[in-house]
């Protein structure tokens, strides 16, 4: 089995991207881990941009991810570990993928919900396409 160095967590989160932030500090003790937040301001947009405004609501979604990987960091060192975070915008399996290729990540670790065949079908699934599109292996964690 090849050595993994460097680790991508997809992390917005939920108690799935916990589990899987913390699956990927147990089980690689020795990688460097980056935890990543993808900012999708359209799903983040609908009705709330009429209200508050365009800024307004990006500043929320910033601080948000500001907010999440912070806990992110405090889960691992909780685990005696320090990681890495960064935060993208875009599509969170699209931009997951994008930062694999351009940082040379050996595996990718993301959470899934587990939907069925028809949900899936009809909201789509991050982990799903992060698994048909990484350049690298993927660990789901469900």
């Amino acid at each position: 089995m090849p050595e993994i160095d460097r680790l991508l967590v997809a992390f917005d989160g939920t108690p799935l991207a916990r589990k899987a932030l913390e699956h990927a500090l147990e089980t690689y003790p020795e990688a460097e881990i980056t935890a990543l937040h993808v900012v999708d301001y359209v799903e983040e947009s609908y009705g709330a941009e009429a209200l508050i405004g365009s800024e307004e609501l990006r500043k929320r979604a910033d601080d948000r991810s500001a907010s999440l990987l912070a806990s992110a960091k405090e889960t691992a060192a909780d685990h005696g570990r320090e990681i890495s975070t960064a935060t993208r915008v875009g599509k969170p399996a699209r931009q997951i993928v994008a930062y694999a290729e351009e940082h040379g990540v050996d595996t990718i670790v993301i959470g899934s919900h587990g939907r069925s065949l028809v949900a899936r079908a009809i909201l789509g699934s991050v982990a799903e396409t992060v698994v048909r599109r990484a350049p690298t292996p993927v660990v789901v964690v469900r």
